[in-house]
C-alpha cells in the first residue's frame, strides 16, 4: 500500500485526469474521500485537503469547480493545557497568528488546573494562580478568535482540542465566536506537538495536502 500527500493543485489535476479517462468516481461526503480504480486496476482513495470547505458529491468536473471556487480562508486552532497556537489564513496565506502560553499545569501532574481542582480544591496559592491563568487562557484564545472575525471569514475551522479541555473552551467567560455544532468545524486527525508557531506552520502544511492511498 502506497500513500502520497498531494497539494491542492495536484488534487485538482488528479480529478481532471479521472474525468478525461472516464474513470468511475465514488465519494463519501462525511469523510471527504473519493474512491476509484486506477489504470492498473488498483483500488485507490483520495482524502481531500482538510482546509477545504465541505465538498459535495458530483461529477469530477463539478467537484473540481467546488475546489477551485473555494476562498481558501480558514482558521487553525491548536490547544493543549497551557499552550495554544492560532492562525487565520486568507487565500491560503497566513494573515494572523498568535501563540498563547499560561502556567496552568501542576508540575509533575501533567493535567490542567481546572481539571485538578475537581478533586483537590483550590486552597493553596499556587493552585489559585494556576486557576486564574486557566480562566485567562481560554478567554484570551476566544477573544483573539473574535477579534479576527473568523465567524464571517473562515470557510473551515480546524481544531486540535483534547477532550478534557473541550468543555472549558466552549464555556469560557468569553465564548468562542462559533458554536460547537458549527458545520465548518473539522477535527485535526493527527498528533500535535506542543503548540508553537513552528507547529502551526507544520499543521498548516499537512491540512493543505490531500492523501492518496493506492492498494
Amino acid at each position: 500500500m502506497a500513500e502520497t500527500l498531494l497539494p491542492v493543485t495536484a488534487v485538482i489535476e488528479l480529478l481532471q485526469s479521472l474525468r478525461c479517462s472516464q474513470t468511475a468516481l465514488g465519494f463519501d461526503e462525511s469523510s471527504q474521500t473519493a474512491t476509484f480504480v486506477d489504470e492498473h486496476e488498483t483500488p485507490c482513495s483520495l482524502a481531500l485537503p482538510l482546509m477545504l470547505p465541505q465538498i459535495r458529491y458530483g461529477t469530477a468536473d463539478e467537484m473540481v469547480g467546488q475546489i477551485e471556487s473555494a476562498t481558501q480562508c480558514y482558521t487553525i486552532i491548536l490547544v493543549q493545557a497551557g499552550a495554544a497556537a492560532l492562525g487565520r489564513f486568507d487565500a491560503g496565506e497566513l494573515a494572523r497568528h498568535k501563540v498563547i502560553k499560561k502556567y496552568m499545569v501542576r508540575k509533575g501532574q501533567g493535567k490542567s488546573q481546572l481539571t485538578y481542582l475537581k478533586s483537590k480544591g483550590k486552597s493553596r496559592l499556587g493552585s489559585r494562580i494556576r486557576l486564574q491563568n486557566s480562566v485567562r487562557f481560554f478567554d484570551e484564545i476566544n477573544e483573539t478568535l473574535t477579534q479576527w472575525q473568523i465567524a464571517s471569514t473562515s470557510e473551515s475551522i480546524l481544531i486540535f482540542l483534547p477532550v478534557n479541555l473541550k468543555n472549558l473552551f466552549y464555556t469560557a467567560n468569553i465564548p468562542p465566536p462559533f458554536d460547537r455544532t458549527d458545520p465548518r468545524i473539522k477535527k485535526i486527525p493527527v498528533d500535535v506537538k506542543p503548540p508553537s508557531f513552528k507547529e502551526l506552520k507544520h499543521i498548516n502544511w499537512l491540512v493543505r495536502r490531500g492523501r492518496l492511498v493506492q492498494g
